[in-house]
Order: C-alpha cells, then structure tokens, then sequence
C-alpha cells in the first residue's frame, strides 16, 4: 500500500479531533442548556462501554504488559490508546450503570476529550516521527512482523532488541565519547578517536537493512553536503544489519527502493565476518550513492554495544565529548535535529 503513513495518521487524528469536538460541544452545550435530554440509551452505553473495556485490554493494554518491545515514538501512542480507551469504556459504562441524563451528558464529554487527547498526544505526534516516503504498507509489515500482539518470548523484534540493545538511552551529552576499534574499507584498523579532530564530528551508526536508515540517506547526504565546508566532520560506523532473513524480517522493505530487482537478490542474513560486513557497506554506498566516510564497527560490536546505537542512532562529537545524542530509531532518527544542534554549536 504506496500510501504515506504520516498522511494517514494525520487524517486519522483530524477524523478523531473532529469527532472529539462535536461530543463535546453537543454534551457541553446539552450540560448548559435548561433543556436536558430524557430517558438516556442504556443498553447502548452498556455496550459501548464493555465493548472499549474488552477492546482496551484486549489490545493496548496487553500489549503494553505482555507484547513486544516496539519503537519508544509507536509504544508512546499505544500507551495513550491504552489509557483513552478503556476510561472511554468505564465512562460509559457508569453513566449506563446509573441511567440518568446528567451521566449521560458526562460520559459524553469525557469520552470527547480522551478521543481528542488520543489524536493531539498520540497519533498526530507519532505521524511527524515518519519521512514523507515511508507507507503504510511498511508500516504494516512492521507491526506484523514485530508480533506486536503476541507474546514477548515468540516475537522477532523483542529478540533482537534484546540482543542488539540496552534500554533507550544513549551516550549523555557532556560524557566523554567512547572509543573503539573501527576498521576501515582498506581493512585498516584504526581508534575511532582518531576520527575525533577539533572539528565537531556528525557520527552515524547504521546498515542498509535499516529501511528508516536507507530512506533518509538523502537527508543525511544534504546536511553534511550543507555543513562540510564550514568545518564540520561526518563519518559512518557501519553496524549489524536491522533486518535480516536470520533476525528481525521485514516482507517486502526493499520494493520501493530504485534499486530494487526481486526478492532474491535482497536476502541478507548477519554478517559473521568483517568481509561480509565490508560487503553490506559496499552495498549501501553504491545502491545509495553514499559518499559519507565510512567505517566499520568490529564483530564484537563494540561501537554499537558503547553507543547504544541499534539499529540507527546520531551523535554529535565535539573536543572528544558528546554534545548532541539522537533519540534511538527508528524513530528517533533525525538528521534535521542535528542541524539544529550544529547551528547552536557554532553559534558565536
């Protein structure tokens, strides 16, 4: 489905915001008004409440206790969809329980509000965390492969959250930049510290099975074309794959990509040499016409593991020190908010 996700949010949380609105504007004004209405629907508000309750605890609430781990920006909004809903149930489910007009009318204007609060904190925010060229029909794949309803032990992006990452947070502004042994496209082994200059240095963990990675590679081409000639360093750590065969799989994350020819040519697995990882690099740099310098992280993943930085993540380094830490991506990856962090850096 070649149809933008941050399109479709948007609309849903118009859809939401205008239907939010009207309850509350027609229970406000009914609350106001001398002439209140009789003899309230309570069947359907008992309904209507047990159906959010089931559906609130069948779905978010679940999920949020038991489904998988899933990007901070997408478990945010299923946090707040876990909340609404079910106090949207139990509004209902009161006002019926009670069978008067004035609960009625309540009822009716919190489940306004929480709907509205449902597209303001949680579906339109969520929708501007997406570049213009990622679709819904990715998004699905995502969330299906993900096993988001499932059970933590049997979903592939739990595992490999668990096993390429620490929590969320990466390396706090104003700590000292780790160091670490990278290794160049000559297969050169080389301190990432050398890399560190009196120049700030824009540093990029990624890997091309990253589709969040592959589609702001124009993006990120821009800022440093924008920035490398007033003094700025960029430099890629290329890291273990996001999506493999043998890991987390995504059905068809690479047919919307130029390069693109059938699915066979697009089965990558791990690598488990630095020859293979050298050969993903090559890979992305010329699939994606990527200039960046660029090395590669070790097999022990030190630089990932110091980092946090699975499966994409930004840094700024400045005199060895980090002074911009990127959210974790997907996501959370952002090459405008570096440009917002080089512009206050250099600021006189």
């Amino acid at each position: 489905m070649k149809v933008p996700a941050y399109l479709v949010l948007r609309l849903l949380s118009l859809m939401l915001v205008i239907i939010g609105l009207c309850l509350m504007s027609y229970s406000g004004a009914q609350l106001l008004s001398d002439d209140v209405i009789s003899n309230p629907d309570t069947n359907l508000q008992l309904t209507l409440g047990t159906l959010l309750l089931l559906i609130g605890f069948i779905g978010p609430v679940r999920i949020i206790y038991n489904g998988a781990q899933v990007p901070a920006e997408i478990q945010r909004t299923i946090i707040i969809l876990a909340i609404t809903i079910p106090l949207s149930g139990a509004s209902l489910l009161f006002a019926g329980m009670m069978g008067e007009p004035m609960y009625s009318l309540w009822a009716c204007f919190c489940v306004g509000l929480l709907i509205l609060l449902s597209a303001l904190i949680g579906f339109y925010p969520l929708s501007k965390r997406f570049p213009n060229n990622f679709y819904m029909g990715e998004m699905l794949s995502i969330i299906k492969s993900a096993g988001i309803a499932g059970n933590k032990e049997s979903s592939p992006a739990d595992q490999a959250m668990v096993r390429w990452t620490t929590g969320r947070e990466g390396v706090a502004v104003g700590n000292n930049a780790p160091n670490g042994t990278v290794i160049t496209m000559q297969g050169e082994k080389v301190q990432l510290s050398s890399f560190f200059g009196k120049n700030p240095l824009v540093l990029n963990f990624g890997s091309y099975s990253c589709p969040h990675h592959r589609k702001r590679v124009n993006e990120l081409l821009a800022l440093m074309n924008k920035w490398k000639h007033q003094n700025i360093d960029f430099l890629t750590v290329y890291t273990a794959e996001a999506h493999t065969e043998d890991g987390w799989k995504l059905a068809d994350q690479y047919v919307n990509d130029v390069e693109y020819t059938n699915e066979d040519d697009f089965c990558f697995s791990y690598a488990t040499t630095i020859d293979e990882r050298r050969h993903m690099a090559e890979w992305l740099i010329k699939t994606k016409h990527f200039d960046m310098p660029l090395v590669l992280d070790t097999m022990q993943d030190t630089l990932l593991k110091a980092y946090n930085s699975w499966p994409i993540r930004l840094y700024v380094i400045h005199e060895s020190k980090v002074v911009y830490c990127g959210d974790q991506g997907p996501f959370g990856y952002e090459p405008s908010s570096v440009d917002a962090a080089l512009k206050k850096i250099l600021r006189p």
